[in-house]
């Protein structure tokens, strides 16, 4: 009985690193480079503005959410949010050729981890039972321009060695960081518990992308202007859905 409470208490403290690690990895290495870029005058960090607020944005969903799930294990869509950033980053980098080179082996690898400490595993593999076809059908769309926008920008990492942004893995980045956003909208659409955080964290993901666009849009990396603005929108529109979907909950039970 001591062992198996030794073993559980260390799991547990295993958990709580593993997922206290990869927020500070990914969002607190985020925002880090996000101020770097704005206030310093060397041109060697300025170039990166809108690739470091966009990779803030969207990769730094997998932070949030490895925090949120340490905090609130029994909050399903905050792993179904997981498990889709770790598809995300999957994708976005095989595309680009840097799975490995870019490091971006470590979300799949940290979702893994984060499912085998979780105190009780086999309650993520339970669906809910109840997604959001309005939710479901909105992120699918949304996710056609962010497809064609992310492949876009992974071909670019094959580009030269002497780009910088190709050096920093900046251009797989974007594409990881745009599908990241689309593929936390999929994934809220589950409606598992907790999902009207997912949600809104999704939303506010897309906006600052799309603010990120707007603002840095003479930047390498920012889409068209009208394609940030669409991004604002369709954050802005995602929340909305939501908020009907929520309010419309107990009317369906």
């Amino acid at each position: 009985m001591s062992s198996t409470h030794t073993t559980s208490r260390g799991s547990s403290l295993a958990f709580r690193i593993v997922g206290w690690t990869l927020g500070a990895l990914t969002v607190g290495y985020s925002v880090s480079y996000v101020i770097l870029s704005i206030v310093s005058t060397d041109t060697s960090n300025t170039m990166h503005r809108f690739h470091f607020l966009a990779g803030f944005a969207g990769g730094g969903l997998i932070g949030v959410f490895s925090v949120i799930l340490v905090l609130r294990p029994g909050w399903t869509a905050a792993f179904h949010v997981l498990v889709a950033q770790a598809i995300a980053w999957t994708i976005g980098s095989m595309i680009g050729g840097d799975f490995l080179s870019g490091l971006y082996v470590t979300a799949p690898v940290g979702v893994i981890v984060l499912a085998l400490l979780h105190p009780d595993p086999r309650s993520l593999l339970r669906l809910p039972g109840r997604p959001s076809i309005a939710l479901l059908t909105y992120a699918l769309l949304v996710t056609v321009p962010t497809w064609i926008y992310a492949v876009t920008e992974a071909e670019l990492q094959h580009g030269p060695a002497s780009d910088p942004h190709v050096q920093f893995h900046h251009w797989s980045g974007m594409a990881v960081a745009a599908l990241s956003i689309a593929g936390a909208g999929i994934a809220t659409s589950l409606r598992g518990t907790g999902w009207e955080f997912a949600s809104a964290a999704s939303a506010v993901a897309a906006v600052v992308f799309g603010l990120g666009g707007v603002v840095y849009s003479d930047y390498a990396g920012a889409p068209p202007s009208g394609w940030s603005w669409i991004a604002i929108a369709a954050g802005i529109g995602f929340w909305l859905l939501a908020r009907i979907e929520a309010a419309r909950e107990p009317i369906l039970r």
